[in-house]
């Protein structure tokens, strides 16, 4: 049975008696039963609504109408004009809402999902000198500022490494260069541990360096980086820690640095090492290149601290890093003690910027992120950066002005502040000898 129109049953429900005829006019509108019905004349006799048609014309019962140039399709009647432009219509909308959720689902994996790369940019340039508590000493306020310098380090997204391309002071580095055999959290550990052991060894020169008597233990060698173009790459990974060298026992770093020192240039070396937490001890064997700055001495291209560092220190040396980690702060922070333990300025008033790995020998060594931290130094303003010399073409490249000389020892770092008015010309005479080897 034909749907009928709400306009033909609210008529039936309003129909006078059979024996009078209703007649009127059907106002515009829009129904699944008529179509479309314009101001069309109508009656209601007997029941029925009949449409008046024009002069000659017949009447039509529209009961069940039939479609014609001004009226809708009715129902259970195809179209075919219609059909295939409504199928056509979808089917466009599904491409559309198809496309924008892959680029949708794209966007939001470039800017959230993180890759194993990580971006490192220019971090911030920090005084050492507010960080550092002594007790048990007299301490002094000076002018000028020695800082350590940081590298902002961040997992990256797609987005992050395309906008890295285009900066020139952002690098990338892929997850096991940085890492190396460590997951992220271990990594974290080994960071605040060489932090750590930083800090100790920094109180250690600057207090030896002032005629303290200190003697320290340890427990290996644990290698905190490793150098690309270096002969321990892709053998030693950060981490791993040496306990012997050519069969000699090594407890602390500076007994490492020892040894490759007694080493010539393409030596064959043999290394015990373990991993970090002292598990998988193994031997491996490592050809030596020659330092960049010295071609005569050994050189394996890593750098190390001690693992299980302890001192009996006569005074209490308290640095406070903060939530800053890793080994690099090493040379900042023995300048910073000696110039809180010195009445003079240790910087001559200058501001100046360091990096450096500092060891109980009072070797100064590399560091990652120099690129980063020269742009850390010269945005804070320093007036002199010092670096290992090993990265000081590649620290100068990007200069831009500021003065940036190399510094491979406490010593040649207090020689070249010297030049500056502070230095050796304000501490006491270095003593004759280093107690405690």
């Amino acid at each position: 049975m034909s749907p009928v129109c709400p306009a033909i049953a609210a008529c039936r429900r309003a129909r006078p008696p059979s024996s009078v005829a209703v007649v009127g006019v059907l106002d515009t509108l829009h129904c699944p039963t008529l179509g479309r019905v314009v101001a069309t004349p109508y009656r209601l006799r007997r029941g029925r609504l009949q449409v008046l048609m024009p002069p000659g014309a017949a009447l039509s019962d529209v009961d069940t109408p039939q479609p014609d140039s001004e009226t809708m399709p009715t129902a259970g009647v195809a179209d075919h004009s219609v059909a295939p432009a409504k199928s056509a219509n979808r089917t466009r909308r599904l491409v559309v809402w198809v496309v924008a959720a892959v680029v949708v689902a794209l966007v939001t994996a470039a800017l959230f999902v993180r890759l194993p790369y990580y971006t490192l940019s220019p971090g911030s340039s920090r005084a050492t000198e507010p960080l550092i508590t002594v007790t048990d000493a007299e301490t002094f306020e000076n002018d000028g500022s020695i800082d350590f310098l940081t590298v902002s380090l961040r997992q990256a997204t797609a987005a992050e490494l395309a906008a890295a391309w285009f900066d020139a002071a952002v690098e990338v580095e892929s997850e096991e260069d940085l890492f190396g055999k460590q997951s992220e959290s271990e990594n974290r550990d080994i960071n605040v541990r060489m932090m750590s052991d930083s800090k100790d060894a920094a109180a250690y020169q600057a207090l030896t360096r002032l005629g303290y008597t200190i003697t320290s233990t340890g427990t290996g060698a644990i290698v905190a980086s490793v150098r690309t173009d270096g002969p321990a790459h892709g053998v030693l990974s950060k981490g791993d820690v040496i306990v012997a060298v050519q069969g000699q026992p090594i407890t602390l770093n500076s007994e490492l640095v020892a040894a490759l020192g007694a080493a010539t240039p393409g030596s064959l070396v043999e290394f015990v090492v373990q991993n970090f937490d002292g598990t998988d001890e193994h031997t491996i064997e490592i050809r030596l290149g020659a330092r960049p700055d010295d071609p005569s001495r050994g050189y394996l291209g890593v750098s190390a601290f001690t693992r299980d560092l302890n001192f009996d220190f006569p005074v209490t040396v308290t640095i406070n890093s903060g939530v800053v980690s890793g080994p690099s702060a090493g040379l900042a922070f023995t300048l910073g003690v000696l110039d809180v333990l010195t009445p003079g300025s240790l910087t001559g008033g200058r501001h100046i910027a360091t990096t450096g790995t500092m060891d109980l020998n009072g070797v100064v060594g590399p560091v990652g992120g120099v690129h980063q931290k020269v742009v850390a130094a010269r945005r804070s303003g320093a007036e002199l950066m010092l670096v290992p010399s090993s990265e000081l073409d590649d620290a100068r490249r990007y200069a831009e002005g500021l003065r940036i000389e190399p510094a491979d020892s406490l010593d040649e770092a207090l020689a070249i502040l010297t030049t500056v008015g502070g230095g050796n010309d304000v501490l006491p005479p270095k003593p004759s000898s280093e107690p405690g080897f």
